[in-house]
């Protein structure tokens, strides 16, 4: 499909970021707001009533999943404004180019979601320790953003986000679920392809389907190889990290773009 040269202005896009941002941060405080009270009720709870410890690990694991959870779900819904007919064609027409509409949207999706988690859980953290600390006379560990794990979290949220854009500007209605039963088909199949692998690959260890002859042969069927396993290994993870951290969430970033350009054509006429 060819698409005509565009430009790109950081000053339109700032704009439109601003616009977006501002139709619906009042639902967005609502619903931080309303969660925060349920965590500090709960934190209250666990150290009056089930005698609850201080856990290192309870911001990470907490804020991980608001994170990973609440990012997915905000991410499948970034481009409902395209798919819905009340709205698509106002949107499409708005004076920006796809690739400043389709841009903002990621950034709003990852980094925006990101900052705003961390603002956020940061706040709900100093504020139920003071609030349990006065009832029950304990709180958690405040929270530390400057954990290499914290970083590693939101590294993992920027490429897996990635996936649930694509998603959400193909997927007309519940884009979420179709993302979800999309990704599990992928494992399926992935699994097959890899259990299919495993069986031609050491096809004389197995006897039948997928039973090893003799228990024994385990060890010895690696080093009988006639490559070196280990290292085989080894390039296979490296493969793996060049696709997940390097390629994965840029070329997902492309898609998401092309896509938006073929909705554009389809919908903005």
């Amino acid at each position: 499909m060819q698409f005509k040269e565009e430009r790109f202005s950081l000053k339109r896009m700032e704009l439109l970021m601003r616009r977006d941002i501002t139709s619906g941060y009042k639902n967005v405080l609502i619903i931080i707001g309303a969660l925060a009270a349920i965590l500090i009720t709960f934190d209250v709870l666990n150290f009056t009533l089930f005698q609850g410890q201080t856990e290192i690990g309870h911001h990470l694991s907490t804020f991980s999943t608001i994170l990973f959870i609440g990012g997915f779900i905000v991410t499948s819904g970034i481009f409902k404004e395209v798919h819905q007919r009340e709205s698509a064609q106002a949107y499409l027409m708005l004076p920006a180019s796809p690739l400043e509409k389709t841009v903002s949207r990621i950034l709003i999706s990852n980094i925006g979601w990101i900052l705003l988690t961390l603002l956020w859980y940061s706040a709900y953290s100093y504020l139920s320790a003071a609030v349990t600390e006065l009832i029950a006379g304990q709180h958690h560990y405040l929270f530390n953003p400057f954990q290499t794990q914290f970083w590693l979290t939101v590294a993992n949220y920027l490429v897996l986000q990635s996936i649930f854009l694509v998603g959400a500007i193909y997927f007309r209605k519940a884009q979420l679920f179709k993302t979800l039963l999309t990704l599990f088909a992928a494992g399926v199949i992935f699994s097959i392809f890899m259990a299919v692998f495993v069986r031609v690959v050491f096809s004389p260890y197995f006897s039948g389907m997928f039973m090893i002859d003799n228990a024994k042969l385990i060890g010895p069927m690696f080093e009988d190889m006639p490559f070196r396993f280990q290292d085989s290994i080894k390039v296979l993870i490296i493969i793996r990290n060049i696709f997940y951290w390097g390629l994965l969430a840029p070329v997902a970033w492309l898609i998401t773009y092309i896509r938006f350009r073929e909705v554009q054509v389809k919908d903005a006429v």
